[in-house]
């Protein structure tokens, strides 16, 4: 029976697709007749969806194998002829293959590079020997003072001076210890050479536990006096020149000049290394050793134990537990009894790392860690790049296969197999993508600076990595081959002989299958769009956030005094040599300054936990930072009753309850009676952390006896010509101390590097996006290349009949704009959750308004009609009498 009704036309071209040629006129010609049985027996709809079940069912291993797929043995000289193709293809369509390998080599390019950030992350500390035996001993404690009930522990890698001494005495499993303070900075002095040198404080067994190559010394000895100072090669360069540095006298001034005595020259520590030191000298040189060495309430020394081959860690983790027990078991008991706190809330424990493990560890707070996440980010960025550059490829080789339909036509009817055709395609894929992995490693050796700069790496190309880097660069180059060349071989390949020969095959090609790749790209393109803006604007807000004080022009400068009376008389000697010069507006003393440290107190008051940060301060410090006090007034040097008041902030006020905090007193030294220190003055709240912390209670003091003395002087000085009048009071400075360095920084840019990881990251992503659009746009351009082609014709009878020049522009974009728009609104909520995560990070950040995904949007919308407006006025300025002879 003869009937109008077909069966679907995509299920036969999908039967054709995966069918053996051999067998699929027969299929075909079996299921049609089906079908026309079951068009009587059930009516056309059933009877096409029993034959579009029925073609599925054909879609299994046993034919698929025996199909195109059925790999065959493709001599040398075949793959010759495939090489050749390759080459004459690739230069006779230069403008699409120079795209196309350009877009391609990005995306190695890039992913190379984040191949090489992860490798970095992964490989810290991975180069000491006995790794796998050092472990860094931490504390897990019952945060009492966190309003944040879903995380009330704390962990710290700050313990007790005398705990390694313990650990080496009561635990069997530990073989060598050593405890690692670093961040401290002195005068080192060796003749005329004067500079402030960064010091590390470590024990005798650091040089045994750790790879840092001993270049000169012996490791065996080194440490038996107290005094004596272990060197980089850059230091001993810099201070001995070609003299031999071993035994030579140098002083170090930090609480006081000290003679050391030269006793070995350790190798740098690598990028890679959670350490990071330049002078080495012995923990009982620390301030206060022998006061907190018995002192288990003092948290403040990182520890490091290398442990026994095969040592039992469950009996390990035992004996940790037994040592608390042992030593603060009465102290934790009076905690939970003043705490309220029920008994199976565990207040304290000892755990540990493994030195593999910390720099990715963000839970515990190091001078070296990063987010495991960020890692992940940027995999997920390069992916994303990837399938980008995959489909910008497969738009631009269809966009081009109208010009090989003849060449197809040719082969297959001189004898060549569907697979042949699918090798073919194949193997000019794969050979443009090694050429892009060519261009891509020259990229990789070019940018790598950059990069490093960016992400604040030390990588670099050799050694041993650059074999693993060629066989992921070529891993990642064939992958790139096969997904992009597969869809296109396969499209070229199906060209019929008949149709193409007799000219029959028309030049309009089906693109739908390339609009929905270009909706993925462009939503990817979109994703990073949105996150960049949202990242640029929440680093805007921070760079322009009032802190609620004035850091503009104010010079932080050590006092070079260690921890000693010796900086308050500095900081007020200063100040009388700076008031007869015009440049120098004001000069304060402090504790610390902003991102160089703090100081934290914890105090009980009515039986309640209290803590608050303590700064020193003199009349001269609310005036230079113009700080604003709400309530009562400023420090007043006349009057001795000051000299142990109190200025409070805000946050202050309201944790303590008070309704009038000018009638109050804190007794904030725990160990003290009686009211305490009068309040004075309350401030406004200022952002003296960074603003991922909330604004918390501070305290204010003169009482440089209870809170620390004045190693930092702030000195605001004149806006007008600032390198004069940094001059100017390093002159003074000279004067007043010839025999210290002078050492500053600008507390704006302090409180800068508070934010430096984010404005790294992103910079990174602002990089990812304007790979992503630069080869999202290859991609439009090479879909606006099929649109037009296509409709040539139309255009030219549009033209004929008066169309404007307008309207075929409109006609030609409008779907573009739509394809943008659905894309936008695929991208927007996948990017809205990414960021709040993201956002959630800071306490103070913005809103993400709609107006944020709306210039997203209009950015993205103008970047795609400057891409396909080539081939859209091409196409409209064209002669209707060439036009109207196309196809």
């Amino acid at each position: 029976m003869k009937t109008s009704v077909q069966p679907p036309k995509w299920a036969i071209d999908f039967l054709e697709w995966f069918c053996p040629d051999r067998l699929f006129e027969c299929v075909l010609g079996d299921l049609l007749e089906q079908f026309e049985n079951e068009l009587e027996l059930y009516g056309e709809r059933k009877a096409r969806r029993r034959f579009v079940w029925n073609v599925v069912r054909f879609f299994r291993p046993g034919i698929i194998l025996r199909n195109k797929f059925k790999l065959k043995i493709i001599n040398t000289i075949m793959l010759l002829s495939y090489f050749k193709i390759a080459i004459r293809n690739i230069r006779k369509r230069k403008l699409y293959s120079f795209i196309n390998a350009f877009g391609l080599s990005i995306g190695i390019a890039f992913c190379i590079l984040i191949y090489l950030f992860i490798q970095d992350e992964q490989s810290f500390d991975q180069f000491h020997v006995n790794k796998a035996r050092i472990f860094r001993v931490e504390e897990k404690s019952y945060d009492r003072w966190s309003e944040d009930k879903e995380y009330p522990y704390r962990h710290s890698a700050y313990l007790q001076t005398g705990l390694m001494q313990v650990l080496k005495d009561d635990l069997p499993e530990v073989e060598m210890g050593t405890r690692y303070n670093s961040g401290g900075r002195g005068v080192f002095r060796y003749g005329e050479k004067v500079f402030t040198e960064k010091l590390t404080y470590v024990d005798a067994d650091f040089f045994k536990m750790f790879s840092f190559p001993l270049l000169q010394g012996d490791a065996e000895k080194v440490f038996k006096d107290k005094y004596e100072a272990v060197i980089t090669p850059a230091i001993a360069e810099k201070y001995f020149g070609d003299e031999d540095p071993i035994g030579k006298a140098v002083e170090i001034d930090v609480n006081g000049v000290a003679t050391y005595t030269v006793t070995g020259v350790i190798q740098e520590a690598p990028a890679n290394s959670s350490f990071s030191f330049e002078v080495l000298i012995s923990q009982e040189n620390r301030m206060f050793y022998e006061r907190n060495i018995n002192q288990w309430g003092n948290y403040s020394t990182p520890t490091f134990v290398q442990l026994t081959e095969g040592a039992d860690m469950k009996q390990f983790s035992a004996n940790l537990d037994k040592v608390i027990e042992k030593y603060i078991a009465e102290d934790l008991e009076e905690w939970r009894e003043n705490s309220n706190l029920p008994d199976d809330v565990k207040l304290l424990e000892l755990q540990y790392s493994n030195l593999s493990d910390i720099h990715l560890n963000t839970k515990v707070s190091w001078q070296k860690t990063s987010d495991p996440q960020y890692s992940l980010i940027l995999g997920g960025i390069a992916i994303l790049i990837l399938i980008i550059a995959c489909i910008n490829y497969i738009s631009l080789a269809l966009t081009t296969s109208t010009a090989r339909r003849t060449e197809v036509g040719i082969r297959k009817a001189a004898g060549a197999k569907k697979g042949q055709l699918i090798y073919q395609f194949g193997f000019e894929s794969i050979v443009l993508a090694l050429i892009s992995m060519i261009i891509g490693l020259g990229l990789v050796v070019v940018f790598l600076p950059s990069f490093n700069e960016f992400t604040n790496k030390g990588i670099t190309l050799g050694g041993a990595s650059i074999s693993g880097l060629l066989a992921v660069s070529f891993a990642v180059t064939l992958l790139i081959g096969l997904l992009a060349g597969s869809y296109p071989a396969f499209f070229l390949s199906s060209f019929r002989p008949v149709q193409v020969l007799k000219g029959g095959f028309t030049s309009k090609l089906n693109a739908v299958f390339t609009k929905p790749l270009v909706v993925l790209q462009f939503a990817l393109s979109a994703f990073l769009i949105i996150s960049s803006v949202i990242m640029y604007r929440q680093m805007q807000y921070i760079t322009a956030k009032d802190l609620g004080y004035n850091k503009d022009q104010v010079l932080a400068i050590p006092t070079q005094t260690g921890y000693s009376k010796e900086g308050n008389k500095m900081v007020e000697r200063f100040r009388n040599y700076a008031a007869q010069e015009p440049s120098v507006i004001s000069v304060t003393g402090t504790n610390s300054s902003f991102n160089q440290g703090w100081s934290r107190s914890g105090y009980e008051i009515n039986g309640e936990q209290k803590l608050a940060y303590v700064y020193v301060a003199d009349p001269y410090y609310v005036p230079t930072l113009e700080l604003t006090l709400v309530e009562g007034r400023n420090f007043d040097p006349n009057l001795a009753s000051d000299s142990s008041a109190l200025i409070v902030n805000e946050a202050l006020v309201r944790d303590m309850g008070w309704e009038n905090p000018l009638q109050e007193h804190l007794n904030w030294r725990e160990d003290s009676t009686g009211l305490g220190p009068k309040i004075i003055g309350v401030v406004k709240d200022y952002h003296f952390l960074s603003l991922e912390n909330e604004i918390e209670p501070l305290l204010m003091t003169m009482n440089t006896k209870d809170a620390g003395f004045q190693t930092t002087m702030l000195v605001k000085i004149d806006h007008g010509n600032i390198p004069e009048s940094i001059d100017k009071v390093r002159s003074l400075w000279n004067e007043l101390a010839p025999d210290k360095p002078f050492d500053y920084t600008f507390i704006d840019e302090d409180v800068a590097k508070q934010y430096a990881s984010y404005k790294r990251w992103m910079n990174i992503m602002g990089l990812s996006t304007a790979f992503a659009i630069l080869i999202s746009c290859f991609g439009l351009f090479g879909l606006a290349g099929i649109n037009a082609m296509n409709r040539t014709k139309e255009i030219g009878i549009r033209k004929v009949l008066g169309a404007e020049l307008m309207s075929i522009f409109v006609l030609l974009n409008k779907q573009y704009v739509w394809l943008a728009l659905i894309a936008f609104t695929l991208a927007a909520p996948l990017s809205w959750y990414v960021m709040d995560q993201w956002l959630a990070d800071f306490k103070f950040s913005i809103a993400m308004g709609w107006e944020l995904f709306v210039v997203s949007m209009v950015a993205g919308l103008l970047v795609a009609l400057a891409t396909v407006s080539y081939h859209a006025i091409k196409t409209a300025l064209a002669n209707p009498a060439e036009t109207l002879k196309y196809e």
